[in-house]
Parts: structure tokens; C-alpha cells; sequence
């Protein structure tokens, strides 16, 4: 059952009535926002420029009452009238200027808030100081504090009208004119400003109307396009899309016939754009699908008849398979008797090969080790001659040694004596100091110095004196290790003609022990050579025992493998025959379902 889905026209004309539907929407309030915007700038800037024109006519028309001050102050610097008569004469000149039709005036204050000129009021000549207007504002104050700065300043305050009694909004410009200390100013009321403003405002606003119908209009038109082109668009661009679904819709239900719908598709095809891929690709999956769904329908009936003739083939294989496979397994197993009495032969003759292996082994080793041996015999004799002989060198030694020993006791005695003499002479030079120290003293004055002489000789002789003392005592200590030594050498030179002795007997009995292992090595040879024959012979015979024991299996094996190739083979016959039928199954199945489908 199809499920009912929306229309594609409907909603592409809805998504280009919404896309020109927003577009106007945003055009039209950019451009009423922005009018807005532009009205409101036009009337602070209108508002601006008249504030800004009427300060620029209030500071030129001051400028004029500061060039009478001027005047005046030059006519008293020339000399030509005081001080008082120039400031009372430009008072007066100033009282009488007007402008604007005589809407305008000026006034004139001291720095410290004196009136002096103000329409001739009672006011001149009083002090305005504290004067303030309705909100509060010393204005009086403010006017000279903003006079008073460089190039003169504006006060904005409440003041009524000459003969009205209303505060108005007013502006004012004072400026300071120094040499007579004034203050002078003039003002404007500028009520008429709002009137003006809001004149302006209105002809702006009904301006802004006209912009807003112009703007709506221009937008309704703009939407009744859109839905001209949309639907234009929509029926152009979605029939060609409604004709493929709809022969996609025939094909998914299994109509691959020729039909008016894919002929409407084929004169799609010259499009150039998607629309014509899509067209051209339709075509040529349907005339695929109808010309593979013809080939499998030829193709499933001449399966259908091999899978049939394939079947009974199949069938006389195994048979023939199975007969085959029953003579190799009788033949396998009268194959294995004769292989499990070669392998018990084989078994035993291996373990005779093996044991003459390692008895042939054990021989090498015994040579072996009879020629290190006899090796070592002979090196030991060698050794136990050169030991002799170093024993006979070592006594010899041993003996000139002790005779050296015996010679230099003998010096020593000598050198003892020679040392009593110098002992003698020491005491004997000791006598001489004493009596020439006797004789010094004797001499007074003059045998002094040689009483020091004398005394130096005493100490001298009195130190050879122990130095022979110990002399004596080293050569006795000397004497005493030398005949220890001689003796200890006599001894060892006695020991060393014993084990001179012993040593000969050791070389003796070495040379007998070569004689003997030349004789075991000789027999060893021998018997290693019975062995390696023997050994030859037995490796022979096993290796033909291997043979004949590797070709029974091999035969054994053969057959194995030719018997289970048979049974595979049969195997492979039955399940060929299962598969035949299978296919012929599925081949029916096949032609069945292509049956189903419209060509």
C-alpha cells in the first residue's frame, strides 16, 4: 500500500512564495527603518542649523554694538572727549540700536552686575546681580560669567517679552569689551523654533507615508510575481520529475514493458541540466534491468537441463568411486603387517647402531684422554729434569752464599777492631782537651779562646766516643745474623740436596709411566679401529632396514591417499548430485521469479 505523500509543486511554489514573501518583508522594513531613521536625523539637524544660525546673527549683531564702544573709546584716547562722555554717549548710541525689525536690542552690565543700559528702563543704574528667571537660574550672573570668557559665550534661560509678562525659552550672547568694563549683550526668543521644527516634522512624516504606500504596493506586486513565477517554475520544473517517479513507481512493481510514460521520459533526455541526467540514466536502468531479466530467463532454462544430465553423472562417479575405495583398503591393511615387522627390525637394529655409537664414542674418548696422558707424562718428566737441575743451581747458591756470608763476618771483626782504635783515640783526644782546658785557664785573658776550642774538641771526642760504642754494638748484632745466616743457608743447602735427591727418584718413575701409556695408547688404537669396521657395518645394515621400512609406508601411505581420494571422490560425487538438484531448484525458483516480471 503507498503511503499519500504532499505534492513536490505545492512545495516548491510555497518555498519560492516564502523566499520572495521574506525578501520583500526585509526590503520594505529596511527601507521604512531607514526613512525613520533619516527623517529623525533630517529634523535634529534642521533644529540644529537654525539654533546654530540664530547664535552666529546674535554674536554678529553684538559685534556691532562692541564697534560703537570702539568708536567712543578712540575719540577719548585721542583726547577728544573723557572717559564718562565716551561711555555716556555709546550707552546712549547702544540704547537706540535695533534690528529685526525692532524686535531686537541690546543690553549693557558692569562686570559686578551694574545695569547701564536696558530700553531705558528704571532697572539702569541698579544692580541686576541677583536676578533670576522662573527656573531657578541667576541668568544675570551666568551672562557676565560667559561674556567675560575669550570670544564672548551663550546663556540659555526663561524671559518674558517686552509688555508680556510669559517666560519664554530665550538665548543670549554677551560679550566683555574691557576698557569701559561692560558687559553687552543680546538675545533671541526662540519659541518659534518648536513651530518651525514641527512644521518640518509634519511635511517629513506625510513624506514617510507616501514612502510606507509606495513600499506596501511595490511589495504586493512583488508577491503576486512571486506566485506567478512559482507556479510558472513549480509545473515546469516538477512534471518532468512527476513522470520519472512515476515510471520508477511502475518499474518498483515490477513493469519493465514499453509504455507511453518512458517514452514521455526519453524526450527528456535533450535537457540539459539534471533534469535530462536524471532522464537519461531512468533509461538506461530500465533498458538494463529488462534485457538482464531476458538473458537470466534464457539462462535459468539451459541450467535447468545441465543441472539434470549433471545430476546423473554424478550419480555413476560415486558408485565407480566406492568400488575403488574398497580395493585400496583392502590393500592398505595387508600393508600394514608388513610394515609393523620391518619397524619392530628397524626399532632393533637402531638400538644396536646406537650402542655402537657410544661405544665407539667412549673408545675416541679413552684415546683421547691416554694421549693428554702421555702428554703430560712426558712434560712431567721434562719438568722433574729441569727441577734438578734448578735444585743443584739452587745448592750451588745456596753454598757461594754462605761462603760470602762467612767473609763478611770476618770483615766485620775487622771493622770491630778498627773501631776500638777510634774508641781509644777518642778517649785519648777527651785527655788532651781536659789539659788544655787546664792550661787555658792557667792563661787567663788569653787562654780564653782557647779554652772554647778546647771544650768543642771535648764535646767532639765524647761523641765519637758513642758513636764507636754503637758502631760496636751493630757490628755484634751484625756478627750474631751472619752466623744465623750461615747456618740457616748450610741447612737449606742440605735440604736442597734431599729434594734434589727426591726429585731424581720422581723423574724416574715419570719415564716409566710414559713407557707404560705409549703401550695403552698403542692397544687403544687398535681396538679403535676393530670398532669403526664394525660400526660401518652395522650403520649399513640399519640404513637398509630404514629403506625397506620408508617404502612400505610410502606404499601404505599411497594407498591411503588413493583410498581416501576415493571416498573424497565419492563424497564429492554424492554432494555434486546434491548440488545439481539444488540447482535445478533454484534455477525453477529462478524462472518463476523473472515470470513475475512484465517484459
Amino acid at each position: 500500500m503507498t503511503k499519500k505523500r504532499g505534492s513536490l509543486k505545492t512545495t516548491l511554489v510555497a518555498v519560492i512564495l516564502a523566499a520572495v514573501v521574506i525578501t520583500a518583508v526585509i526590503i520594505s522594513a529596511f527601507t521604512v527603518i531607514s526613512t525613520l531613521n533619516t527623517n529623525s536625523e533630517s529634523t535634529e539637524a534642521y533644529t540644529s542649523r537654525l539654533l546654530e544660525d540664530i547664535k552666529s546673527e546674535l554674536k554678529n549683531e553684538t559685534q556691532v554694538a562692541m564697534s560703537v564702544c570702539e568708536t567712543m573709546n578712540a575719540k577719548y584716547e585721542a583726547g577728544q572727549m573723557t572717559k564718562a562722555e565716551a561711555m555716556k554717549q555709546a550707552a546712549d548710541i547702544i540704547r537706540e540700536l535695533r534690528y529685526n525689525d525692532g524686535a531686537g536690542y541690546f543690553w549693557v552690565d558692569t562686570s559686578e552686575g551694574i545695569n547701564v543700559v536696558l530700553l531705558g528702563r528704571d532697572t539702569e543704574g541698579q544692580s541686576r546681580w541677583d536676578s533670576v528667571d522662573p527656573d531657578g537660574n541667576y541668568f544675570i550672573q551666568d551672562m557676565i560669567k560667559n561674556g567675560m570668557q575669550d570670544g564672548g559665550g551663550y546663556t540659555n534661560l526663561m524671559f518674558a517679552k517686552p509688555n508680556e509678562t510669559e517666560p519664554l525659552p530665550k538665548i543670549n550672547y554677551t560679550a566683555y569689551y574691557e576698557p569701559f568694563d561692560w558687559v553687552m549683550g543680546t538675545g533671541v526668543w526662540v519659541d518659534y523654533i518648536d513651530e518651525l521644527t514641527a512644521n518640518y516634522t509634519q511635511h517629513a512624516d506625510a513624506a514617510l507615508r507616501e514612502n510606507i504606500i509606495a513600499t506596501v504596493i511595490i511589495l504586493i506586486i512583488l508577491i503576486i510575481c512571486g506566485v506567478v513565477v512559482a507556479l510558472f517554475f513549480g509545473e515546469k520544473i516538477t512534471s518532468p520529475i512527476k513522470l520519472s517517479a512515476s515510471q520508477i513507481v511502475r518499474m518498483s512493481n515490477s513493469d519493465f514493458t514499453e509504455n507511453d510514460e518512458i517514452e514521455g521520459v526519453r524526450n527528456l533526455v535533450n535537457r540539459n541540466n539534471e533534469i535530462g541526467q536524471i532522464s537519461e540514466a531512468l533509461n538506461q536502468m530500465h533498458a538494463n534491468i529488462r534485457n538482464l531479466m531476458l538473458e537470466i530467463s534464457d539462462t535459468t532454462t539451459s541450467v535447468a537441463a545441465a543441472s539434470e544430465e549433471l545430476s546423473a553423472s554424478a550419480s555413476q562417479s560415486a558408485e565407480a568411486s566406492e568400488m575403488v575405495a574398497t580395493s585400496c583398503t583392502n590393500v592398505a591393511n595387508s600393508c600394514s603387517g608388513q610394515i609393523n615387522a620391518v619397524t619392530d627390525a628397524s626399532n632393533e637394529t637402531d638400538s644396536f647402531v646406537s650402542n655402537m655409537k657410544e661405544f665407539q664414542e667412549a673408545i675416541s674418548r679413552t684415546t683421547e684422554m691416554i694421549k693428554s696422558t702421555n702428554e703430560a707424562a712426558v712434560n712431567g718428566a721434562s719438568d722433574m729434569t729441569n727441577a734438578t737441575d734448578m735444585m743443584n743451581s739452587i745448592r750451588e747458591s745456596v753454598e757461594n752464599t754462605a761462603q760470602v756470608v762467612e767473609g763478611l763476618g770476618e770483615r766485620l771483626k775487622s771493622i770491630d777492631e778498627f773501631v776500638v782504635t777510634i774508641s781509644e783515640i777518642a778517649s785519648q783526644t777527651n785527655l788532651l782537651s781536659l789539659n788544655a782546658s787546664i792550661e787555658a785557664a792557667r792563661a787567663g785573658e788569653m787562654g780564653k779562646g782557647f779554652a772554647v776550642v778546647a771544650s768543642e774538641i771535648s764535646k767532639l771526642a765524647d761523641e765519637s766516643n758513642q758513636a764507636a760504642q754503637k758502631i760496636t754494638e751493630l757490628i755484634s748484632a751484625i756478627t750474631k745474623n751472619s752466623q744465623e745466616a750461615v747456618e740457616a743457608m748450610r741447612e737449606g743447602a742440605q735440604n736442597v740436596i734431599n729434594g734434589s735427591e727426591l726429585v731424581n727418584e720422581a723423574g724416574g718413575t715419570f719415564n716409566n709411566i710414559v713407557t707404560m701409556v705409549n703401550s695403552i695408547q698403542e692397544e687403544s688404537s687398535t681396538m679403535s679401529s676393530i670398532v669403526e669396521q664394525l660400526s660401518g657395518g652395522t650403520e649399513t645394515i640399519a640404513r637398509n632396514i630404514h629403506q625397506i621400512e620408508q617404502m612400505s609406508i610410502e606404499v601404505a601411505d599411497e594407498t591411503s591417499n588413493v583410498s581416501a581420494a576415493s571416498q573424497e571422490q565419492t563424497a564429492s560425487s554424492y554432494e555434486v548430485a546434491q548440488a545439481s538438484d539444488k540447482l535445478a531448484g533454484n534455477a525453477q525458483e529462478l524462472q518463476d521469479f523473472v515470470a513475475r516480471f512484465s517484459l
